[in-house]
């Protein structure tokens, strides 16, 4: 499902709650009437989100032409009448108002929510379902009044359903849907399966070939037709949810496989120190510096390629 383009209406309507919202002193009735904005209809859900992660982005708009259009927009001497149409006409036009190459940063026009490699986003649905989305992930979001769908399209999320919301949540992957219940549970879509974990508590799935119960810390993983395989968790494995990533001995090889989901280009090392063993704890908000912690702790070198073309080689001795 392609999200439908937005009206000027709604996007007035979303930058009019942004600003409410930001106020000091918001009111209980004031975020009662936003949230019954927001459940009223599936586009003025779609409008907020766009607006949250319109809001997000700014600071990250690179061209200077475009970063002193965003000041403009935002001068205090500006009415708010006109803050707003400044705004929903930037977030209506998206593509338009912006270049190409900057309009990747206001808005996946392509799925409802996506991150590029390397980024990870937080959502709040209507529902006050949250979902973290990692590195290279893209999901569509459908709710009816029977139920609450959610189409990894591809990646990985995070899911903490509201639990006082009776409709039926279900997640769509390309091997068919998922029902869970029971506490915060990870989808991930790989190639060819799909990857299902339980995070603290017990989880109650409906998954495509049949019924199951995973314990905490459990994972499963499965194809249109059967259950694949189940294991528990492995140290670390769902750190990216407060951006880290954990290794306890692992193998230098699998640990640059999962180290280059979050970073662009190619990521390898020798053959001779694939068994290398690493451990530790590194923030993904700067691969560079896990790349030199690496060559520090296991002696190694970077042969750089390009940027984006690096392999880690055993260190050469000093003559």
């Amino acid at each position: 499902m392609n999200p439908l383009p937005l009206t000027l209406e709604a996007a007035e309507q979303a930058m009019h709650w942004q600003l409410e919202l930001q106020a000091a002193d918001v009111s209980e009735q004031t975020r009662s009437e936003w949230l019954a904005w927001r459940q009223q209809d599936p586009l003025n859900e779609q409008a907020w989100q766009h607006s949250q992660r319109f809001f997000q982005r700014m600071h990250e708009v690179r061209d200077p032409a475009h970063q002193a259009l965003v000041s403009a927009t935002l001068l205090p001497a500006l009415s708010r009448r006109r803050v707003l149409k400044n705004l929903a006409l930037l977030l209506a036009a998206g593509s338009v108002a912006w270049t190409a190459r900057d309009a990747g940063l206001l808005q996946p026009w392509t799925s409802d929510f996506s991150t590029t490699v390397g980024e990870q986003w937080r959502i709040d649905l209507a529902d006050n379902t949250e979902i973290q989305l990692n590195t290279d992930t893209a999901i569509d979001v459908n709710y009816s009044p029977d139920q609450r769908l959610i189409h990894l399209l591809r990646g990985e999320i995070l899911v903490v359903p509201n639990p006082l919301d009776a409709r039926p949540l279900w997640v769509k992957t390309a091997e068919g849907l998922t029902h869970a219940a029971g506490g915060r549970f990870s989808v991930r879509q790989r190639d060819g399966f799909t990857q299902l974990g339980s995070d603290r508590q017990p989880l109650a799935a409906q998954i495509p070939s049949r019924s199951l119960s995973l314990s905490p810390g459990e994972i499963v993983s499965f194809d249109q037709q059967t259950l694949l395989a189940r294991r528990p968790q492995r140290a670390g494995e769902l750190a990216w949810g407060r951006g880290m990533i954990v290794a306890e001995g692992l193998r230098l090889e699998n640990f640059l496989n999962e180290l280059s989901r979050y970073r662009r280009g190619h990521l390898d090392c020798d053959p001779s120190v694939r068994e290398l063993r690493v451990s530790g704890t590194y923030p993904l908000a700067d691969t560079d510096r896990i790349l030199t912690a690496l060559q520090q702790t296991l002696e190694l070198d970077a042969q750089h390629f390009t940027r984006f073309w690096v392999t880690l080689k055993p260190r050469r001795a000093q003559v």
